[in-house]
């Protein structure tokens, strides 16, 4: 697979076949991993398959595998962009690779739903729609949840963008503003050829009524 730059500040990492947990991803959250390889595992305890990333430090003191639904691109030093854009792979000039932050689009569509509170537990959810496996981007959607699919097929990726596929999804601005102290959880495909279905710019969004 291509070499991309990843974070992850949720899960855990572990050795091959999730066979010894060598970290929590909270205890390296501002190490920026290098992806090189991939794997499906079918997790017994639930039932499902999922892809896990082969990752490295940039020194290459630690390694292991993490679940794809975990990493982030992983922020720049220089100011967010809100646009695509492109960064070249300084460990191979040659190789350019379209990314965005994908921290600055979900903020972007947090702001389109003023009065929510982000829960961890949602965004998990909508990680596992726009970092899918095979027949798992329709999820079943929990009794009294609002699940929202955005297909991006704009390459700008902003919050008019995502302000005009939610309109078009049947959520205009007075729509949203139904779901005032709600809890929000929001994940965006950001990795250009992911395939599976899913293309770059999809958003996941889970809204639930606060408890």
């Amino acid at each position: 697979m291509k070499r991309h730059a990843l974070m992850a500040t949720t899960g855990a990492r572990y050795s091959k076949h999730l066979g010894i947990r060598y970290s929590n991803n909270d205890v390296t959250p501002t190490v920026v991993w290098y992806t090189d390889a991939h794997e499906k595992l079918y997790e017994k305890n639930k039932g499902v398959n999922a892809i896990y990333y082969h990752v490295k430090s940039g020194d290459g003191t630690l390694q292991g595998w993490i679940w794809r639904g975990y990493l982030k691109t992983a922020t720049s030093q220089k100011p967010a962009s809100s646009t695509v854009t492109t960064q070249t792979n300084p460990a191979d000039p040659a190789e350019n690779l379209p990314i965005t932050n994908e921290n600055t689009l979900i903020q972007e569509i947090l702001s389109l739903f003023p009065g929510t509170t982000v829960d961890q537990k949602l965004s998990s959810q909508a990680g596992s729609v726009v970092y899918t496996d095979d027949g798992e981007e329709s999820p079943t959607v929990p009794t009294g949840e609002t699940y929202i699919h955005l297909s991006n097929s704009s390459m700008t990726m902003d919050t008019q963008n995502y302000q005009n596929l939610l309109t078009q999804a049947g959520y205009p601005a007075a729509k949203r503003a139904q779901y005032r102290g709600w809890h929000i959880g929001v994940r965006v495909q950001t990795e250009d050829g992911y395939g599976e279905g899913v293309n770059q710019g999809d958003a996941a969004i889970f809204l639930s009524p606060a408890k």
